[in-house]
This record gives C-alpha cells, sequence and structure tokens, in this order.
C-alpha cells in the first residue's frame, strides 16, 4: 500500500469544511484501496503548543516537509 501524507491547514473557524474535506477523503481512500493507494491526513490541531521547544510554527513546517501534500 502507497501512503501519501496530506498536511490540511485552514482557520478554526473553517471546522466544519475541515471535517467535510476528511469525510470526502476518508470515501476516496475507501475506493483506492483496491488500487493500494491511500492519503493520511495530518491536522493542525494534532498539535500541542505546550509540548513545542520551539515555536509551534516549527512543528507545523516540520510536518509539512514531511508530507507530500498542503491544502490551505
Amino acid at each position: 500500500m502507497q501512503t501519501a501524507k496530506l498536511f490540511l491547514a485552514s482557520s478554526n473557524e473553517l471546522k466544519e469544511d475541515r471535517n467535510d474535506f476528511e469525510i470526502f477523503l476518508a470515501r476516496k481512500n475507501e475506493e483506492w484501496r483496491d488500487k493500494g493507494v491511500a492519503i493520511s491526513l495530518v491536522h493542525w490541531e494534532d498539535f500541542f503548543d505546550a509540548v513545542s521547544r520551539t515555536r509551534l510554527q516549527d512543528e507545523y513546517n516540520k510536518a509539512i516537509r514531511g508530507c507530500e501534500f498542503f491544502v490551505m
């Protein structure tokens, strides 16, 4: 199975849109499973400022560099 990472970033006001995007992606992953392809979603909300040794933006940037796709 080939898995690509997608970093999904947007303001907190667009939470509902991000949720819709996540549902869309989950449905596509179901379709693509037989083809051996999947996209793993990385959410900016999963990063906690309290555990960052530097600026939180540095943690985002590191995660973004590890992704094949970026959606904002």
